[in-house]
Formats: C-alpha cells, structure tokens, sequence
C-alpha cells in the first residue's frame, strides 16, 4: 500500500476532528459552570486563550453595556456658552468615527492626562467664537428599559443620563 492511497482519508478524517474539536470548543467556552464543562475548558483552555474564543455566557444573547456620551462646552467672550456634539458632527458613516469615539472614551477616562490637548484642540478650532474656556463632559447612560421605550421615552433624555464634569481649560488668548 502507498501513502497516496491513505493520504485523502487521513486528511479528510484530520479535518474532521479539527472541525469538531473547534465545535466543542464554542460550545464549552461560554457554558455555563458544571463539572463537564470546567473538565472540557480545562482541556481547552490553550486553544481557546490562543484563538479568544474564551467567551462568557453572555456571548449568545449579550447585555448591551451602557455607554458614555462625549460634549463640550464653548464658553465665548460674551459669557455665552455653546454645548457642542462632536460624534453628531461626525455621523456613525464617518470613517473618522471610530477613531474620534475611542479619543472620546480615553478622554472621558483619564481627563487629566488628555484633557488639555483636547480643550486646546477645540480653543482653536472654534477660534472664530472667540472663546474663553472650554469644559468637558461626559454623559454616562442608565439603564433604559423596554417598559420607558413603550412610555414613549428616548434613551438619551436627560432622565436617563448622569452628566460628570471632567475638565474646564482656559482658552490662551491671541
């Protein structure tokens, strides 16, 4: 007999049990704590650390985090103050989006290490205001329920949000 003969078989059994050692795998990794299930992830744990796929239950019907909301404030020579929305100005299409929102998010985080840069970037780009300050906020989302969407509720009222004040930056005057 030649390894030719044999060489078809092996590989199609070897890509069955590759197909189902990875089925198993996504089955056991987010399974919920028993014995069978800790002895499989245990079994498991290299190959799902190697590839991610240590997911938690939540991973078949995930609870959508609540996020936070980045604006700022523009407070102009006149003492009036203009609360702007960065990610509005964007849109979700923008390719500049996802990038904008993960600054918005670090700011949001560390307001004393990026909140600086960011109230100098806006001093500037809204030069034309003339402004005085520029203040950070940050919008954090409660939990919004279906029982508030059929009372005609929008998610982002302010009943819904908690608004926190991360910086206020003095603009340099030219």
């Amino acid at each position: 007999m030649s390894f030719t003969r044999w060489r078809e078989p092996l590989a199609y059994t070897g890509m069955s049990l590759f197909v189902a050692w990875h089925s198993c795998a996504m089955i056991f990794a987010p399974a919920p704590m028993s014995g069978i299930s800790l002895a499989a992830q245990r079994l498991q744990q290299p190959y799902l650390t190697l590839f991610r796929l240590d997911n938690t239950w939540s991973f078949f019907a995930p609870e959508v985090p609540a996020g936070t909301i980045f604006r700022y404030v523009v407070e102009d020579r006149h003492g009036i103050n203009h609360t702007l929305d960065p990610t509005g100005e964007l849109g979700g299409r923008s390719p500049a989006y996802v990038w904008f929102t993960s600054w918005f998010d670090e700011i949001a985080r560390a307001p004393e290490v990026f909140g600086d840069a960011a109230a100098q970037f806006y001093c500037r780009k809204h030069a034309a205001l003339q402004p005085v300050s520029v203040t950070l906020l940050s919008f954090r989302q409660k939990r919004f329920l279906p029982e508030d969407h059929l009372a005609g509720r929008h998610p982002l009222h302010r009943d819904f949000l908690t608004e926190t004040r991360l910086k206020q930056v003095a603009c340099p005057h030219r």
